[in-house]
């Protein structure tokens, strides 16, 4: 089973006792959404969006957005005021944008973490304890967490083990370690597509072949976000 979510948030959660109703407001109108963290974002279909649209005019945006407090810094290098601090969304993408639209209000919760690498260990951990991942999502969010693990990225609290990481994934999810190993390819695979078809093939909008995405993982020749169709990679499998 995923690590639990709250257990995390516990862990790594920043307390805000003393803060004003006027510091709250505006921390809310300075959040930053970090395009390289998307990729880490479960995608909604249209249907999805739709419904979750309804219920938030409906009743509210009850669950708070979870806030990475960082620094412009560590954001960006060469950024002019290094240690100005930085708001980061890092869940709550989808609920902030139908916030912002129909000006609705929302609560936060601020997290803080040593770096970036740690909060994209921490936003696919949160991914793979949600309940309603497609086949496909979760194929993928457990291909990227075997990846990173495999390059050993940053890590927020996760414990060292010794072993296949594959085969440790494996028990954890109850697959076989080459489902892990396949899941790799098929995030890898994912990556090497524009944003666009990336969101396509995980909300099922398009349904190219597992095999097809495990395959074009594999090719280091093609550059991650690159491909902007998949008829190419179609028509060479189709060849051999």
């Amino acid at each position: 089973m995923a690590k639990d979510f709250m257990t995390g948030l516990k862990t790594v959660a920043a307390q805000l006792p003393n803060s004003t109703f006027s510091e709250l407001e505006r921390i809310k109108k300075e959040l930053i959404v970090v395009e390289e963290l998307r990729q880490f974002i479960t995608p909604l279909s249209d249907e999805e969006f739709k419904n979750l649209e309804s219920n938030l005019l409906k009743q509210g945006c009850k669950d708070p957005l979870a806030i990475w407090e960082t620094s412009q810094g560590v954001l960006d290098k060469n950024a002019q005021n290094p240690d100005e601090v930085a708001f980061v969304l890092i869940d709550g993408h989808n609920r902030y944008t139908i916030c912002q639209k129909f000006g609705l209000d929302f609560k936060i919760v601020l997290l803080q973490f040593e770096g970036i690498e740690q909060v994209k260990d921490y936003m696919i951990d949160f991914q793979l304890g949600r309940r309603n991942l497609t086949p496909e999502q979760m194929s993928y969010f457990r291909g990227l967490r075997y990846n990173r693990e495999k390059g050993t990225q940053g890590k927020y609290d996760r414990s060292e083990k010794d072993g296949d990481f594959s085969e440790i994934l494996a028990t954890e999810f109850k697959v076989s370690p080459r489902t892990i190993k396949n899941d790799g390819n098929f995030a890898a695979g994912i990556a090497k597509l524009v944003p666009e078809l990336q969101q396509q093939v995980l909300t099922g909008r398009i349904n190219p072949s597992r095999s097809l995405i495990q395959d074009l993982g594999r090719k280091e020749e093609i550059l991650a976000g690159s491909l902007s169709s998949l008829n190419i990679i179609s028509e060479e499998t189709e060849n051999r």
